[in-house]
């Protein structure tokens, strides 16, 4: 055997090294609301992109990358609009060797090259930097956003800025943090509808006009094997719209998780610390009031089977505990949590869901999912689905893509139905209720309640994106009296279980009826790599005893995102 020439040897190791280099720094998660996700998912349904699963979001940023190169080496079935957002796409992951650009630091060649850097329409950090072993980023957040509402007839503006920092090393360690800080003039009413600030404990318990966020995490990655420890947002669940176990709907919470993927089978983990409100309590008027905060977990497992390139389907558990430390049943992640609890003196709240999809055909995709809550096969079988006590949520969903419709636009259909009494429990307050400080974990959707939504997409260029969005939703709600007090039960709250006023039957939108409409249309643009305008405009109208509500709501945000 022939000699490698010494040229050819050191451009090998320098292939090696430079590859190698690429290689590493994909170990931290990409948020869950990035713009790539629903790329991908796009990508999927129109049969370019394989055995890519948004079940669980987010994933590891090694994750999306291998996915853009399946796409990127199928780039000649995308349209030219595709092809262009795919680049961005992986500028935006770093995946720079392929683009043969470097990215910039701002301060690079301070103060002359401080705007041009700035402005730059291409990758770009406050600092960075790579080599085989480590990557680390600084990154600036700056949002200013203006609000107005008719029904307040009053406007409000928000500044957030604070800043990320995150990188890996070694392949096999990622790390991430962030904080934000942010104050508000006008209207104190109106800057609540940003559920930011609407869930913002110094906005509302302080009486400040401020509103802070903090995020980060530690993450460690071995071959099949995926562990965090920390606070970000989590969103599980396969609905198109609306997701069942997991949403963007409470406060971020802290949690541990462990993933595993081989071949066609998953099992993901996740045990939470979530929040109740705290007990106040007053002891003397020297003391004055004092708080105990009270402890609160959830616990969620789902095992995943990828039966084909168009079949998927799971099962998850989820549980929620409270006013204890956490137990060591639920920190196993290969245990059956129902019998377990069962075990513990049966104190703490079980759920089990179901969830599948369906690629038809390139082009459609259909889903549906349906959490039990309390349920008594028993009855089911004599047909009475509507006991009390058979608690169930459910959805089905489709979404449509080219080449069924035009290039470049999504359309979304989603069917929700959620039976009286789901996500209670009976308990103290919210100790047991499937809540993050008074919110839902999951969708939005209260007990006793039907929904149907729809979402058009359609990307008018690589940087630039219009979607509409319409919700109807029906709600049969309790009897209050001028109080608060409950008079009458009929399960439409997730703070009343059935043992409250409540008869052996609840039939779904019995009660006091509520109807919401909800027309959202948002465009956005990014005029410059990481700077985003968006101009929203939202509609709702309500009924409640006859009387119709009727809100318009504009906002516009300027966004600073290098990520």
């Amino acid at each position: 055997m022939k000699s490698v020439p010494s040229k050819i040897k050191t451009y090998l190791v320098i292939l090696v090294v430079v590859n190698s280099g690429i290689a590493l720094s994909q170990v931290e998660t990409v948020p869950a609301d990035h713009p790539v996700y629903s790329f991908l998912k796009q990508m999927q349904v129109k049969g370019i992109l394989k055995n890519y699963n948004d079940v669980i979001l987010p994933l590891s940023k090694q994750q999306v990358i291998d996915d853009l190169k399946q796409i990127d080496d199928k780039s000649d079935k995308l349209n030219q609009i595709d092809k262009e957002f795919l680049e961005r796409m992986e500028e935006k992951l770093g995946m720079n060797s392929k683009l043969d650009k470097s990215a910039l630091n701002v301060f690079d060649n301070f103060p002359q090259k401080l705007w041009p850097n700035i402005t730059a329409d291409s990758e770009k950090h406050l600092y960075n930097y790579k080599d085989s072993t480590i990557s680390f980023f600084i990154d600036p957040i700056l949002e200013g956003k203006y609000i107005y509402s008719s029904s307040y007839k009053n406007n409000s503006s928000l500044l957030s800025i604070g800043g990320t920092i995150r990188g890996s090393y070694d392949n096999w360690f990622g790390f991430y943090l962030q904080g934000t800080d942010g104050s508000v003039t006008g209207s104190r009413d109106v800057a609540e509808i940003d559920k930011r600030v609407e869930q913002s404990y110094t906005f509302n318990q302080t009486k400040i006009n401020f509103f802070d966020e903090t995020k980060g995490y530690l993450r460690l990655q071995k071959g099949i094997v995926d562990l965090q420890m920390g606070r970000e947002r989590v969103l599980w669940g396969n609905g198109y719209i609306n997701r069942t176990i997991l949403s963007d709907n409470p406060q971020m919470f802290d949690f541990i998780r462990f993933d595993i993927a081989y071949k066609k089978f998953s099992y993901n983990f996740l045990h939470g610390w979530l929040v109740q409100k705290p007990i106040v309590q007053h002891i003397d008027s020297l003391i004055g009031d004092v708080k105990f905060k009270s402890s609160k977990y959830v616990a969620i497992s789902r095992l995943g089977y990828q039966a084909n390139n168009s079949l998927s389907f799971g099962i998850t558990q989820m549980i929620i505990y409270s006013d204890r430390p956490f137990e060591l049943a639920y920190l196993n992640p290969f245990l059956f949590w129902e019998s377990a609890q069962r075990s513990l003196n049966d104190l703490d709240n079980s759920f089990l869901a179901f969830d599948g999809r369906y690629l038809i055909t390139n082009g459609l995709e259909v889903s549906s999912s349906i959490i039990f809550d309390d349920i008594n096969f028993s009855y089911l079988f004599q047909g009475e689905w509507a006991r009390s006590n058979n608690g169930e949520e459910w959805q089905a969903g489709a979404m449509i893509t080219s080449p069924l419709i035009p290039d470049d636009m999504v359309i979304k259909l989603e069917y929700m139905q959620a039976r009286p009494y789901i996500f209670s429990h009976p308990g103290i307050g919210e100790a047991l209720t499937y809540t993050n400080n008074g919110y839902l974990l999951g969708s939005d959707l209260q007990p006793n309640s039907t929904r149907f939504s729809t979402d058009i997409s359609y990307r008018i260029s690589a940087r630039s994106l219009i979607n509409i969005s319409y919700s109807h939703t029906l709600h049969g709600n309790n009897i209050y009296d001028a109080n608060g007090n409950l008079i009458e039960n009929f399960g439409g709250s997730e703070f009343n279980n059935f043992s409250f006023y409540a008869s052996d039957y609840a039939y779904l939108l019995d009660g006091i009826r509520e109807l919401y409409d909800d027309l959202n249309l948002n465009i956005q643009y990014e005029f410059a790599y990481g700077y985003y305008l968006n101009l929203n405009y939202e509609y709702r109208r309500s009924k409640i005893f006859g009387k119709e509500v009727h809100e318009n709501i504009f906002w516009t945000s300027f966004d600073v995102n290098f990520e």
